[in-house]
């Protein structure tokens, strides 16, 4: 199994560095691209989520991607404490403000699991490799 951690800051933030350094461990790790791109967006996507709803700074929040023969997985680790992110039971609305994001973690994730820690917050995503 092949891992990648990433302290999360700005600067990896603003300048796109966050997306280039998942293509490339993506890349070197043969995933298909149409999973590359599930698998990125949904992390972008949760990322954007904990710097919109969560109390930390950003440099507090760590990202692990583990990658293995079967499976692709993501931990984010933020050390506040960010509320329950229920499924939601259908797709929002083409013009409501948000939830579109928290729907398409759902439904391309084969699992999201979401916890509340000592340390904080832990949301797990889990992708089964074709």
């Amino acid at each position: 199994m092949n891992s990648l951690q990433l302290n999360l800051n700005q600067h990896l933030w603003e300048q796109n560095q966050l997306f280039l350094e998942l293509e490339q461990f993506l890349l070197q790790n043969n995933v298909h691209p149409k999973q590359r791109f599930k698998l990125i967006t949904c992390v972008l996507e949760a990322v954007g989520n904990v710097l919109h709803h969560g109390k930390s700074p950003l440099d507090k929040v760590i990202l692990i991607i583990h990658c293995s023969h079967d499976c692709l997985t993501v931990d984010l680790l933020d050390p506040s404490v960010s509320p329950e992110l229920a499924m939601p039971s259908h797709c929002p609305e083409r013009d409501g403000e948000n939830g579109r994001g928290l729907w398409i973690l759902y439904n391309w994730m084969d699992k999201v699991n979401f916890q509340h820690a000592i340390s904080g917050t832990h949301l797990r995503l889990s992708l089964l490799r074709h």
